[in-house]
């Protein structure tokens, strides 16, 4: 029995000093845990903002191009009436000629 209890206390130390290591892996783990948990909320943050942003550029662009298609379909429609004036003067002309 005296034999049993040495070895017992020989082992002692062995199992504080894994018990305080484990508890310092579980204390270093559990820190990494609140780190990573604050850097996705800064990032998810960030990608908002993000998103935000380029849903008004996108917002700016499409109006430019609305802005630049009207003006596009103006123009050629004033060019088409020029070409039908263009056409129809030429025709008069050439009925006089006939």
């Amino acid at each position: 029995m005296d034999e049993l209890l040495l070895k017992l206390l020989e082992q002692t130390p062995v199992i504080i000093v894994l018990g305080v290591g484990i508890y310092a892996l579980w204390k270093e783990k559990r820190e990494d845990k609140q780190e990573n948990q604050l850097e996705r909320q800064s990032h998810q943050q960030q990608i908002t903002d993000l998103t935000l942003k380029h849903t008004e550029e996108i917002k700016e662009l499409n109006s430019y191009i609305k802005e630049r298609d009207l003006e596009t379909l103006k123009a050629l429609e004033e060019t088409t009436i020029a070409f039908q004036s263009i056409k129809q003067m030429l025709e008069d002309k050439l009925r006089l000629l006939d």
